[in-house]
């Protein structure tokens, strides 16, 4: 429920941030970020000694530190994104940003770090803009597993099964209401023994779960279409009802359409968006290519096959073996083993699924979902849609699985933006009217002649100042014609209007840059260098001693990074434990919060404290 509260907070304060967390972990290089002291935490124990207990060096500013490691992280970020390691960009951008916004919730009273989460997310828009540019992205929707794979290591007879189990089977067939035929065979009970008792019963369980979100949508596009109710089973023997599932043959959405064949169907795939991921669009497709496939061969056991293994293949297979019997063409293993398995795979699926409590599952199906479509035909980021009509990101990602990237498709009058039930009327009086730069968090401008960096600025209502630091301009002033700007959007919200116009001075940027250990180089040398110190080298840079190696290469940051109008440094205090005392009763007493008392400490772990302990408080200007 925290982090959840934390991504509400963020997407109401700054709905520009890059939001990849549930990104799949493709094989990565493992990068490790520097520490920061006083904001990442380790477990201390208070019944340690009290020399033990407190460090005594504590940084002067950990806001200072926060920022200067939160760069660091991205700069790691750009190293991995030019080695095409995009997954592993993405993680490192996600940290440099949530570090900041972490900080600035333990020191919720300390106005610079607004400036600075504006500025690094603006960075890695422009990293961002670049990828879309060359057709590569870093927002790609998260795949999920499709459950179609797990059918290859699926055993269909197991050792043993209960004699009795196929006359209580067939027993209670005759007694539910099924519009699919159930043949009970030993290839369906050892699928229905797979779920009852071996591997599969976890998968189940998450289908049973799943399937109440789609139910009626399906069973009504189902009847629509005039095929068997009971082929909502087939969608989970594909993907378990879930709309992001992608294959290992790369089929895609709840129904596991390939390319080819879900655009045969009208599923349209764009660089932007893939209908195959969209549940009604997917389903009313599947219910026609599987009604066509009936028509082609008369019989449901031979459609479902089809619509595994493909039409051709099981046609070929039925005049090889002149038999239009699905069961003797499984005996004669004239169909691929995916397919042998899965008819009957998707008979067990349904029977289970009619009587789940009778084969030992005990779940609550999730809600139906209700939903809104509306149309969105101009480019418009899902971040702005969010924040407009106060939907959580998260919810709009997942309603719109079929939206690959952050912004809906530019110039498609057809695309359908899928919301919540009810929120189709705020949609339109809030987004459709939108004008277009407001749309955006960021777009590209080509310079044409006579265009000027005031110019572009003022078009777009931005900043000089934020043009140039998106583009690496910095004291340029001359553009190319045909030079490819970033244009960070400005003018997006009344929370962003009110941080622009604030009157606190924010944090000076900080420049960051790379050394390369040379010959003779000591941590001093560098630290002079850079006007710096050993002790923050060793802390943005992971060292625990102060050799170097030839070749090495640091991390540093030069130059001051406070303004004058910034708070004086906190003073140190510290606190020894009363009788009846609690974190909360300490934080009260110094105008702070738990959290702070957590980071100062350099632990996450002060459930317990006894009277007599000593914890370490910093007072600056707002709680002294």
């Amino acid at each position: 429920m925290a982090r959840r509260a934390l991504l509400r907070i963020l997407i109401l304060a700054l709905p520009i941030i890059a939001s990849c967390r549930t990104a799949p972990q493709a094989k990565s290089v493992q990068v490790s970020p520097p520490p920061v002291p006083g904001i990442q935490r380790h477990v201390e124990p208070l019944n340690m000694p009290v020399a033990d207990q407190i460090h005594s060096k504590v940084p002067e500013d950990p806001v200072e530190l926060a920022v200067t490691a939160a760069y660091s992280r991205f700069q790691w970020g750009e190293q991995l994104y030019k080695q095409g390691l995009l997954a592993n960009a993405r993680q490192q951008f996600d940290s440099a940003i949530d570090l900041l916004v972490d900080t600035a919730r333990i020191y919720q009273k300390d106005s610079r770090l607004q400036h600075e989460i504006t500025d690094l997310t603006t960075r890695v828009y422009a990293v961002e803009l670049s990828a879309i540019r060359d057709r590569e992205g870093l927002t790609d929707q998260t795949e999920e597993h499709a459950a179609i794979d797990d059918l290859e290591h699926v055993e269909t007879f197991p050792a043993t099964i209960d004699p009795d189990l196929k006359k209580e089977v067939e027993d209670e067939i005759k007694e539910i209401s099924h519009d699919l035929p159930i043949e009970i065979n030993e290839r369906v009970l050892g699928l229905l023994n797979y779920y009852q008792n071996g591997r599969g019963h976890a998968a189940m369980e998450r289908g049973l779960e799943r399937v109440g979100r789609y139910q009626p949508m399906i069973e009504q596009i189902l009847k629509d279409e005039g095929v068997p109710l009971d082929l909502i089973y087939l969608c989970q023997a594909e993907s378990a009802f879930q709309p992001r599932a992608v294959s290992r043959s790369k089929a895609r959405g709840l129904w596991q359409f390939i390319s080819s064949r879900g655009k045969e169907y009208g599923l349209r795939q764009t660089w932007w968006i893939d209908e195959r991921s969209d549940p009604e669009k997917s389903t009313r497709a599947a219910a026609r290519h599987l009604k066509d496939l009936y028509q082609e061969f008369g019989d449901w056991y031979l459609a479902m096959a089809a619509y595994n293994a493909g039409p051709v293949r099981v046609q070929r297979a039925m005049e090889k073996t002149g038999t239009d019997n699905f069961w003797k063409l499984a005996d004669k293993r004239a169909l691929p083993s995916e397919t042998i398995n899965y008819v009957p795979n998707i008979l067990a699926l349904t029977i289970i699924g009619k009587n789940p409590g009778k084969y030992g599952f005990s779940v609550e199906a999730e809600a139906p979902l209700e939903t809104d479509r509306v149309t969105v035909d101009k480019a418009t980021d899902l971040r702005v849609i969010s924040e407009a009509i106060s939907i959580p990101l998260e919810e709009l990602r997942a309603l719109n699985a079929h939206v690959l990237r952050w912004t809906t498709p530019p110039d498609d009058p057809e695309f359908e933006l899928i919301l919540p039930k009810g929120y189709a009327d705020k949609f339109n009086q809030r987004i459709s009217s939108l004008p277009e730069n407001k749309r955006l968090l960021i777009r590209e401008h080509v310079v044409r002649r006579g265009d000027t960096i005031g110019g572009i600025a003022k078009k777009y209502g931005t900043s000089i100042r934020e043009l140039a630091m998106a583009n690496d301009l910095g004291n340029q002033t001359i553009l190319k014609v045909g030079q490819s700007l970033i244009v960070p959007m400005s003018g997006l919200t009344p929370r962003q209007a009110v941080s622009k116009s604030g009157t606190t001075a924010p944090l000076r940027k900080t420049t960051y840059t790379t050394y390369v250990v040379k010959r003779g180089d000591t941590l001093l040398k560098i630290a002079n260098l850079y006007h710096t110190s050993v002790e923050k080298l060793k802390t943005w840079n992971h060292l625990s001693s102060a050799r170097l190696a030839i070749g090495d290469k640091l991390v540093v940051a030069q130059g001051p990074v406070r303004r004058a109008s910034s708070p004086p440094p906190a003073k140190k205090v510290v606190h020894q434990v009363r009788q009846g005392e609690t974190l909360g009763v300490i934080a009260s007493t110094y105008n702070t919060s738990v959290d702070a008392i957590l980071s100062w400490n350099e632990t996450n772990d002060l459930s317990v404290i006894h009277p007599g302990d000593r914890i370490t408080i910093f007072l600056d200007e707002n709680n002294r």
